[in-house]
Formats: C-alpha cells, structure tokens, sequence
C-alpha cells in the first residue's frame, strides 16, 4: 500500500510542471467575417475544400496581425478586429468586420479576388455561402464551423456590394474577349468531347503518364532531353504568370468557368506544353517528315487552346502567347543536348528555386525539385539501357501509380496545407530520382539486361 502510495505522489509531483505551464501560444490565426447568415469562407487550392480566411503566424508577429495579413493576402480586403472569439485547438478566432464592402457577384455569392495580392496562388475563390449550406466533404475543418455556427451572433455584420459579374474590373483586351468566350461558350454548346480529349494533349498529368510508354519507345536519352525541354518550359510560363500577374477570365465572369484551374492565367501552358510536347515526339517518330509533325503538333496545340478558353480557365491572349512560347523552345532544339551536362541540371534547379522562393510559388518549388531529382540521379553510375522493353515500362509504370497514389491520399490523411505541401514537394524530388536512377537500379537488380553492361550508350552520369 504504502508503494503504491509513493508512486502516485511521484506521479503528481512530475505532472505538477506541465499543469502549471501556460497553454502553448497559438500558432495560427483566422478571421470570421459575416454577412446575414453566410460567413466568408475560401477555398484552399491544395485541399480544395473551404475553411474561414486564415493562416499561421509569422515570427514577430500578434495573432490579431496574421489574423488581418491573412486576409488581405486572400482575399484583398482589408479589415478590423472587433472582438476575440477564443481559441479553436491552434487557431485563435476572430469576430472581423470588413473596412470596405465586400464585391460579390449575385446569385453565385462569389467574391471578387482581383485585389488579392496572392491573387490565384493558395486560394482558388472565396464565396459567402451559409455554412448549414455546405456539405461537411467540402469544409476544411468542419468542427470549427460547427463551433462557429453556434457563436454567429457573436460576429459583426459586413456590408455586400452585390455585381452581376466583375469584368468592369478588367483591363481592357479582358473586357473585350470575356463577350467573345461566351458566344463561343454558347455556339459550341456544354458537352463537346472533342474539346474534352483534346484538353488532355496539354495535360502534365497525361503527358507523365505517357511516360511508361515512350521510355522503351524513345530511349532514356531521348526521354531525358524531353523532361529537361518540357521543365524549362514549365519554368519559362510559371515565371511569366507570376510575373504579369494577369487573372483567368472566372476570376471576371465567374460563371463561365466550366472546369477549375489554379494560379494566374497569361501565359496558356496547357497550350505551350502541347506544342512542345507532341512537336518532340512526332518530330522524333517522322524524321524525315518535320514539317508534317510540326504542323501536326500546331493542330493539337491549337485544339488544345480552344479548349481551354471553351473550358473558360484562358483568355485567348493566354493560348496566344502560350503558342508563342512553345514554338520557341521548339525551335532551339538543338539546345536541348544540354541535357547531358550536370551544370545545365542545376542551373534550371536553382533557377527554379530562386523563383519559388520570391514568388512563393509551389509550381516553381515543384520544378525545380523534379530537376534536383534527376540531376541527382543522373550522376549515380548505372546501366540505362539494354532492359527489355516490356519489363522497362512495367517496373517505371509500377513507381509511378505509387506516387500517383502517395499525391492522391495526401489530402484524405491530413488537413493541414503545410504538411501536404511538403508531402508534395517530396513526391516532386522523388519523381525525378525515380525516373533517372531508381528505376534503372531496379532493373540491374533484377538483372534483366539483355547484354553486357561494358559500354553503355547511356552509362555514367549526366
């Protein structure tokens, strides 16, 4: 007895310290913004599901600061704090009244994002919606509006300027093409599957996925100089949005987006990857027919551009100038046996760095982690070639569904954006090393060359 006695007062006395610790600091803060009975939520670009305008907190900064940066980087408006909801696990809430009317569009409750200084960064819209109106798979947090739902009276009104559309806000070749895209909207009609499949010629998503098939079509050195064009490209257009900033035409009508698109829309890279992309590969497969694979690329980069104004996420000064771009990179072609120089690899990683880190940009992030990925690679010492190509294709394909799967499951585990950022960012590096040395291991693990491992086409390094 008098053991168990002593145990339990040497318990107590090692829980003393952390019942006497003052509650850990918030690390987060959001503002809870009203108008009636609808709260101004956005929707996160990487889970795609809609919480209250909100972020973590900065080193030097009051949660009450983050609170109001955060919003104004989000949305652009700017605001006040009237009082201090208390905490909501690492968030401290805020009851925020706007300091200018908030611009929403009638019937659809979007809010204008124009003047958001992230403006199509983290954030893919913001909306005033009713929150027992939206279904709990499409809240970021849904307990949190629960406890705010049962506190709504608690916040102060703001006041809605309500618009039919925000295309006024345009400049003005927006505001010339924005009539132009719904008339051609209303004369090809909604279902065109045509423009559907062609969508797809510009897809990054699609063209990966090609990747299992023109690896033992092409070869690992064709394929490399494929990969190291197309995320120059990538590098070439992401820069350029961020750069000239311009908005996608559902961020002035928002109704005639059909189909969801992140990030700025000047320059068109659906339209710029298809030219690039397919003018490589028939120009490889028809050598002696270059003029018929380009003019054959142009046909599926020009359908691939009208469907994304079709789908309403481009202007047509977009696929212009995405068109432009592609046939550029096109046409130094020669330039791209750089591939085989190490310094080339990392030139375009830093590069592509250097850019996420001034623009916060998570597409640059993610191009120049893939780069990183197979410069790295390149340099181990391995047998490239000389596999069988069946086996070749398998074992790449079976790595890739892996990581497809690794980015699918990603924001079903976790609703935190930083953490599915960073899950993200390895996927990105893990594909590159993948495809330059991992797969390549695997296949000399197997021993599966089908002759002898002397002098490689492709041994060595980059």
């Amino acid at each position: 007895m008098s053991r168990t006695l002593f145990l339990l007062l040497l318990a107590l006395f090692a829980a003393l310290p952390a019942l006497s610790a003052e509650p850990a600091a918030p690390t987060a803060a959001v503002c809870a913004i009203r108008h009636q009975d609808q709260l101004l939520l956005v929707q996160d670009r990487i889970s795609s599901r809609y919480s209250l305008s909100g972020g973590y907190i900065d080193g030097d900064e009051r949660p009450e600061q983050a609170a109001l940066r955060e919003l104004y980087e989000e949305t652009g408006l700017s605001g006040e704090i009237v009082a201090d909801l208390g905490r909501w696990q690492k968030a401290q809430v805020f009851a925020c009244r706007t300091l200018e009317p908030i611009v929403s569009q009638q019937d659809s409750d979007f809010v204008s994002l124009l003047k958001a200084p992230n403006l199509g960064g983290e954030i893919l819209n913001a909306r005033l919606i009713a929150v027992d109106k939206l279904p709990r798979a499409q809240r970021r947090f849904p307990e949190q509006l629960d406890w705010l739902q049962a506190r709504l009276g608690e916040l102060p009104e703001s006041e809605v300027r309500w618009q039919a559309d925000f295309v006024a806000q345009g400049n003005a070749l927006h505001q010339a093409e924005i009539p132009l895209m719904m008339r051609l909207q209303q004369w090809l009609g909604p279902d065109v599957w045509w423009l559907s499949v062609s969508n797809l010629f510009g897809s990054g998503g699609f063209q990966l996925a090609l990747i299992p098939l023109l690896l033992p079509l092409l070869g690992w050195p064709r394929l490399r100089q494929l990969l190291f064009a197309m995320l120059w490209l990538g590098l070439l257009v992401q820069a350029s949005k961020e750069g000239i900033g311009w908005p996608r035409p559902f961020h002035l009508q928002p109704l005639i987006a059909t189909h969801s698109a992140q990030g700025f829309g000047m320059p068109s890279g659906h339209t710029a990857s298809a030219l690039l992309f397919w003018g490589a590969l028939l120009g490889w497969l028809w050598p002696a027919r270059r003029g018929l694979a380009y003019s054959l690329a142009l046909l599926l980069a020009l359908t691939t551009g009208l469907a994304r104004v079709w789908l309403g996420v481009h202007f047509i000064s977009d696929v212009a100038v995405g068109l432009l771009i592609g046939a550029l990179l096109l046409a130094v072609r020669p330039y791209w046996r750089l591939d085989q120089h190490a310094s080339a690899w990392g030139l375009l990683s830093v590069a592509a760095l250097a850019g996420a880190g001034l623009s916060q940009s998570a597409h640059l992030a993610g191009i120049g982690l893939a780069a990183l990925g197979l410069w790295l690679g390149g340099r181990v010492t391995l047998v490239r070639d000389g596999h069988t190509p069946l086996l070749t294709g398998a074992v790449v394909l079976a790595g890739m569904l892996l990581m497809a799967a690794g980015a699918w499951v990603l924001p079903l585990l976790t609703s935190s954006s930083l953490t599915i950022l960073l899950g993200q960012f390895v996927l990105f590096f893990g594909l590159g090393l993948w495809l330059s040395a991992g797969l390549w291991w695997i296949l000399s693990f197997l021993k599966c060359d089908t002759r002898p491992k002397g002098n490689g086409s492709d041994k060595g390094t980059l």
